[in-house]
């Protein structure tokens, strides 16, 4: 119907005629002291009054005035209140005439408000308990977040290897505490810091190479007498979507000397096999050659026959050493080699390779 500002009200007088037939007349209306608020609307607000008056008064068979009640509920949050009632009688002539003046105020309705307000504050404090049992679960989740937190980082700290992750821009997001005794300098103190330059290297081509071919780079480097495997590892943090670059490097420098050292045994190996070899070849055949010549040479009259297949097993035999003797030095890798009698050769027996 109306709109009244928190602090607003509207106060009118009204004078009233009525007659024996039950009607009642609005002679006037006049707004006493009204607000800006209500002046930049005075017809709308004198229709309101003068609807408002006549609605408040009900005309007895006599044409007298009935007030039914001294205050009305008129919206949700409004109020009607009779502040003064006259009746006024006027003649003229012979005739009298009896008018009759209300003061009435349409105001905010104080018990409708408290009962708002109390309703409200009972809301407020339902939300009050809420927020705090949110509260109450966002703390134990954090907790909970930094104990999970410290799992990480126990064993993040734990590895002697440098590990930093940098952003695009060459900004280091996390380092651990290898950097100590890698640098000397405390994790804090380099994070979220720019470093152009680590372990003689510019680290920002590398960065942006890494970020666009999202393939890892491998780089072997001696720094202060150290032997250090580098490897720049692309990542997408799940997040932001951003693509990082986490720097691993290891200390390889007793790797290294550890495999050079196996590589030295290793040939001592060789050269230890090989001379096993040589020496069972040279063994095996010099044993028949040996054996026999010491026939052909002995007293017992051999047939021709006899010594001439003793002469060509001798060659044969002279001729394989001389082969396996080659292969050995042919060999990358060195082996052993097995030998075996061959039967039904009773008369002389002929030593063979095993394959």
């Amino acid at each position: 119907m109306i709109e009244l500002g928190k602090s607003s009200e509207l106060r009118f007088h009204a004078l009233l005629d009525t007659n024996r037939k039950g009607q009642v007349k609005v002679v006037k209306i006049s707004l006493v002291n009204p607000g800006e608020e209500i002046r930049n609307a005075l017809e709308t607000y004198q229709g309101v009054a003068k609807m408002l008056a006549l609605q408040f008064v009900e005309v007895n068979d006599n044409g007298g005035i009935i007030l039914p009640y001294t205050s009305k509920q008129i919206e949700s949050t409004l109020i009607l209140e009779m502040e003064r009632f006259e009746q006024i009688i006027r003649i003229k002539g012979r005739k009298r005439k009896t008018l009759y003046s209300l003061m009435l105020l349409v105001s905010h309705d104080i018990t409708s408000s408290s009962r708002k307000l109390k309703k409200k504050t009972r809301e407020l404090e339902h939300e009050i308990i809420q927020l705090k049992l949110e509260i109450k679960e966002l703390l134990d989740l954090v907790d909970k977040m930094e104990e999970i937190k410290e799992s990480f980082r126990a064993p993040f700290d734990a590895i002697t290897d440098l590990i930093v992750s940098f952003d695009q821009n060459g900004n280091v997001l996390i380092i651990n505490q290898a950097s100590v005794d890698w640098f000397g300098r405390d994790p804090r103190q380099m994070v979220r810091r720019k470093c152009k330059n680590i372990l003689n290297q510019d680290v920002m081509p590398i960065i942006k190479q890494v970020c666009q071919s999202k393939m890892t780079h491998t780089i072997e480097k001696v720094v202060d007498n150290r032997i250090l495997d580098i490897r720049y590892i692309p990542i997408t943090n799940r997040k932001s979507g951003a693509s990082e670059v986490v720097m691993l490097a290891q200390d390889i420098t007793a790797r290294r000397q550890t495999e050079e050292t196996l590589v030295k045994d290793g040939r001592n190996q060789g050269v230890v096999i090989m001379g096993g070899t040589v020496r069972h070849i040279l063994n095996s055949s010099l044993q028949a050659i040996l054996g026999f010549s010491q026939l052909g040479l002995s007293n017992y009259n051999w047939p021709k026959e006899t010594m001439v297949k003793y002469l060509r097993l001798i060659e044969r035999t002279a001729q394989r050493m001389k082969k396996e003797i080659n292969k050995i030095g042919e060999q990358k890798e060195f082996k052993t080699t097995r030998y075996i009698s061959v039967p039904n050769t009773d008369d002389c027996k002929e030593i063979l390779e095993l394959e």
